[in-house]
């Protein structure tokens, strides 16, 4: 995949893009960045597909303002305005995580962008934590992101999100998340999210209650133990998205297109095709 910038709404946001064809825009989860996709960019690209992984505003290599209004509606605009600056009229939207929220409103703000949706052990229907908001109170913030991006927090952090970590937690997967928490930008710009959360949580905006609204097909892949988001939540998304389909990877966590890459690319490439 090959790297390159754009200036949506006068931020500047990063991307990786790989291949022709029907376009597939693919969205990182929360102190993740375009890299992660990078595997299933190529997947897609061979496929016949163009894929598009993007850095969400205030994270990898996109702009990291501190006074940005960060929103699930800003979200979806800028997602909106990278396809028109692309030339795409409609994508598909693969979604993992924190990236899930933000397919979603744009599949219901911006209705006509969206063809499908793969949302992957998506965030969206879960209580935010009382730590996700302490995040934005002064001094607390600063604190919590100190102590998250050190190297035994970050891996034990890791840890959790695989259900084999042993056979995942390479170095440079180590590093890139602590790169995700540390420096004055990232920082800065996390604490502004985190100050804002209920701009991007689905059910403070009333977009959770607009779910039964959805047209575009969705599909939910979910890891059989995922102990971000138990399977619990998996089955809540699924009764509130109109015809959404369920399936879930045995011996995996919280990173299927990490962890069971071949699984994982053999259901996205099918429903991509139309099968069910």
């Amino acid at each position: 995949m090959h790297s390159r910038f754009v200036t949506i709404q006068g931020f500047r946001l990063h991307l990786l893009e790989a291949g022709s064809g029907p376009a597939v825009l693919l969205l990182h989860g929360f102190a993740g960045s375009a890299e992660e996709w990078r595997p299933t960019g190529d997947v897609l690209a061979r496929a016949g597909y163009r894929a598009i992984a993007v850095d969400l505003l205030g994270f990898g290599r996109s702009a990291k303002p501190a006074d940005a209004p960060y929103s699930l509606e800003l979200g979806a605009g800028l997602l909106a305005g990278l396809l028109d600056t692309l030339g795409v009229a409609r994508a598909a939207v693969v979604a993992h995580s924190m990236g899930g929220k933000y397919a979603l409103a744009a599949a219901l703000l911006h209705p006509r962008r969206v063809s499908r949706l793969v949302l992957v052990g998506t965030d969206g229907f879960v209580a935010g934590s009382p730590l996700t908001k302490a995040g934005g109170w002064p001094l607390v913030g600063a604190a919590l992101l100190w102590l998250s991006a050190r190297p035994a927090v970050v891996r034990a952090m890791l840890s959790a999100a695989f259900y084999a970590p042993d056979s995942h937690l390479s170095p440079a997967v180590i590093a890139r998340g602590r790169e995700a928490l540390s420096g004055p930008d990232n920082r800065r710009a996390l604490t502004a999210i985190s100050r804002r959360y209920d701009a991007t949580d689905l059910r403070h905006t009333g977009l959770r209650a607009r779910l039964p609204a959805l047209r575009a097909p969705a599909l939910l892949i979910w890891g059989e133990q995922d102990r971000v988001f138990p399977l619990s939540v998996a089955r809540a998304a699924v009764a509130e998205i109109p015809g959404a389909m369920l399936a879930t990877v045995p011996r995996c966590g919280h990173y299927p297109q990490l962890e069971a890459p071949r699984a994982f690319h053999g259901l996205l490439l099918g429903f991509l095709a139309g099968q069910q």
